[in-house]
């Protein structure tokens, strides 16, 4: 169990944590490679289809794990998330962030 009780492992908790992190605005991508963090991309979004979580920057997918097999968690800040897990893209396991510049749906973006 995590901090607060919930079972961080269930697969009913990561499909409401990929819910609430769905189709975010956000400013960059990051990867955490060796205790560093690399530019994957500026501005893009997050998206939820067929239980895969999406990151997109730049026009390209640069994240997609399965719902039930990857970690989303948020930053202490609340101005991110922190994905990690089997990434579809490149084949291997990734620690990527999010970083939003405010919590903003793409539906509240005009």
């Amino acid at each position: 169990m995590g901090l607060f009780g919930k079972r961080e492992n269930s697969k009913k908790f990561k499909l409401a944590q990929a819910e609430k992190f769905n189709n975010l605005v956000i400013e960059s991508v990051t990867e955490r490679v060796d205790n560093e963090e690399i530019l994957v991309g500026k501005s893009g979004s997050t998206s939820m289809r067929q239980n895969r979580f999406i990151v997109c920057s730049e026009g390209n997918v640069v994240f997609e794990g399965d719902v039930f097999e990857i970690s989303i968690s948020e930053l202490m800040s609340r101005n991110g998330i922190i994905i990690q897990g089997w990434d579809f893209e490149t084949e291997r396991e990734r620690t990527v962030v999010a970083h939003f510049s405010y919590y903003r749906k793409l539906s509240d973006a005009k």
